[in-house]
Formats: structure tokens, sequence, C-alpha cells
């Protein structure tokens, strides 16, 4: 027997119903959060944009069920979410606020590299449970003295501070942007300087980088003048380079001043430079043009040169190495031999003594030619009063000099 039509009607309104209530049930279990609506000012409202209105406005249904329209001013950016986002919220969603169950979304975050998700939940756990070892540890944090700290606060209590990718002392990275100003106030004086010099071409110009180059008194531009220097050629643009270096009060300054004096091929400029330093009127290190005597180091002109300046300079405690090197030896290949010389020694090539003064065979041949040392003997003279001269016996002048220095003991002692 067939069924009524009025029962019929009753299931099928019961069919409908059921699939209606399930709809909504998925609806509402299950949402589908599409986008995240950033809104200005802060916020944000999770949903699915269904559409844009007439002015662009957003019409958006949100997860819980209600539709909003937001204007174009009222959102700042919309993020997508991907299937990973959707799958993020739904499980941050149904799980409940407890120490294991943050653990599985941190692990499941990490799994499906959410690490910014992943974090808060091991600090929501850490809220829960401040002890928890394996939370603490994923955050990077160490057991140092009895608490949980970061490795920022463990190098902070030993009084280090992050400063360019590591830790370094307060101390340190004062001297750091010390060393960072000076190096960029360095670059603009190269670049001061560069630009002067190059107006020392132009006739209408001359007059002004004269003045600028000549008015600078910055410690700082030392290094900027070197370079320039370094790779100058014009003498005259030498010389007025070499003159404001003098002026500036900066330790390079002195030894690049006490360089030329040494080794710049012109005499003349050799003494402007040697002035420069005694005109400062400040004591001036001996150590360069006595270790500018070693026969080992430099060539006899070199010896004789630093020998003029220890005499100009005039301190008494250079005469005993000067007495060293009254005479000094010096090697030359046999076709470069100054002339004249007929003071030939040993061989470098000779061994157990003997032999000539060069080598003999296939090998090159050198000759080691004493130079009796005049500028040596004239500093000499000058620096023990101008009362003895011993000319180049190095045994006589070496007995003169220690019986002055016994004198001096002896007269001190009294004094005392």
């Amino acid at each position: 027997m067939l069924p009524c039509s009025h029962s019929l009607k009753f299931r099928y309104q019961n069919l409908c119903f059921s699939i209606v209530l399930a709809t909504l049930a998925i609806g509402f279990c299950s949402p589908t959060f599409a986008d995240i609506f950033r809104l200005q000012g802060g916020g944000a409202i999770d949903g699915e944009l269904i559409e844009r209105g007439p002015a662009k406005e957003y019409i958006i249904n949100s997860h819980a069920g209600a539709t909003i329209t937001l204007s174009r001013r009222q959102v700042e950016r919309v993020e997508k979410q991907d299937d990973i986002d959707l799958e993020y919220t739904r499980r941050s969603r149904s799980y409940p606020d407890t120490v294991d169950s943050h653990r599985q979304l941190a692990q499941w975050c990490k799994k499906n590299k959410l690490s910014k998700f992943a974090n808060h939940h091991l600090q929501r756990i850490l809220e829960l449970d401040p002890e928890d070892e394996e939370a603490n540890l994923s955050l990077g944090l160490q057991q140092h003295q009895g608490r949980w700290l970061t490795r920022e606060e463990i190098m902070k209590q030993r009084g280090l501070i992050f400063y360019k990718g590591t830790h370094h002392t307060a101390q340190y990275i004062e001297l750091h942007k010390i060393q960072e100003h000076r190096k960029a106030v360095e670059a603009e004086w190269l670049d001061r300087i560069r630009t002067w010099c190059g107006w020392l071409n132009n006739p209408r110009r001359t007059d002004e980088a004269i003045g600028n180059l000549s008015a600078i008194r910055d410690p700082y531009a030392t290094m900027a003048i070197v370079k320039v220097l370094s790779r100058e050629e014009d003498q005259s643009v030498r010389d007025l380079l070499t003159e404001t270096l003098a002026q500036l009060e900066h330790p390079l300054a002195i030894t690049t001043l006490i360089d030329f004096s040494l080794d710049d091929p012109l005499p003349e400029v050799r003494q402007q430079c040697l002035d420069y330093l005694l005109d400062r009127g400040k004591p001036i290190s001996l150590t360069p043009y006595v270790n500018a005597l070693d026969e080992r180091r430099n060539n006899n002109e070199i010896v004789n040169r630093a020998a003029e300046a220890l005499q100009a300079l005039g301190n008494p405690a250079a005469i005993s190495p000067l007495i060293d090197a009254l005479v000094t030896k010096h090697k030359y290949k046999n076709s470069e031999a100054p002339p004249g010389e007929t003071n030939v020694g040993f061989s470098s090539n000779s061994r157990g003594g003997g032999g000539g003064g060069l080598s003999l065979g296939g090998g090159s041949k050198v000759l080691i030619i004493p130079h009796k040392n005049m500028a040596v003997r004239h500093a000499l003279v000058e620096l023990s009063g101008g009362s003895v001269d011993f000319e180049f016996d190095e045994k006589v002048w070496r007995r003169w000099y220690v019986s002055e220095q016994m004198q001096d003991f002896v007269d001190t002692r009294r004094d005392q």
C-alpha cells in the first residue's frame, strides 16, 4: 500500500529541515576564514570577502556569521590565508587552554613552519608553568643561577651589550663608535682635499684652494693629506700639503715628516721637513733616526742622513748608536759598487773566513764595502760638545763615552 500524500509531504519536510540544520551546523563548526582584514589603528576581522561594493567597500562574511561592511579607509591591508592558516585557526579555537594542548599546537606549528604561532604557544605554556623545561629550551632560554634567562639577559648580567651582531663591553662599543666617527670624518676630509687640490689647476680658484688647504687644523684631516701626498707628483702641491701637515697635532703627521726627512730624494725637502719638526718645539723621538743608522737595514746614504738629523736634534742620547755607525758595511753587486771604493771586504757568499771581495764561479758577485761616514763623525763631535774628535776610531770613541758616563754617575752620587 502506497503511503498517502500527506505522509510523503511530512517526511520530505523533515528531510529538508535536517539538511538545513546540518548545513548550519557545519557552517558554525567549520567556518571559512579566507582572509584577515587588518584595520587602520589596529585590530583585525577574520572572514570571507563576499564582494566589493560600488564605493569599493569590503562586504565580509565574518567567522561569527555576520555580514560586515568596511570602507576602503577602514582597511589597512588584506592578508590572504592559505590552507595551513585556516587549519591553524580551526585548531587553535578548538583546543583547551592547557599546557599539553599548547605543546601540541606548538609542535604542529613548527612542523608546518608557523614559527611565530609556535612561539606564541610556548610563551603561553610558560605563563601556565614557568618552570617547564621543554618550553624554556625551545624558546632559547638557559638556566643561569637558578633562573631561566634569555642569552641577552645573561650577557647583560655579565656587563655585555649586543652590538652589530655580537656582544661587547660598553667600553668596546664606545671605542668602536669613536672609530666609526673618525673614519667618516676622514672620508669627508679626503673628498674635500682632493677637490681643493683639483682647484689648484683652475686659475680662478687657485687662491681659494690654497687658502682652504693652508687653514686646515683638524687632526682628522691628517690621514687624508697623507693619502693624497702618497700619489701627488707635482712638487709645488706636495710642498703645500707638507706645510699643512706640519701644523696638525697627530702622530701620523710626525711620522710622515720623519719619513720625508730621511727618504725624500730632494735635500731641500728633507731639510724643510726636519725644520718643521724642530719648529714644533716638542720632543722628537730618536728611535726612527737611530733605526736608520742600522747598516743591515739601510744604505750608506740613509745612514748619513740619519746622522745629520740626530745632530740637528741635539740629543746626547744619540751618541752611543752614532759610535756604532761611524763605519758601516754595505753589500753591493759588483757592477753596482760605488766608484773609488778600495776597502773591499769579504764576499757575502764566502764561508769559514778567507776568500776575496767577490764570489767565484757562476754565483752572483757581491762586494761588502765598509764606509767611513763623515756625517756620523760630525754629529759625534757636535753632540760631545765639540771638545773631542777621535775621527773614525770606534774603540777610542767608545772608551771616551764610557768614561763620560762614569763621570756623570759619580757626579750624580755626589749631588745626592
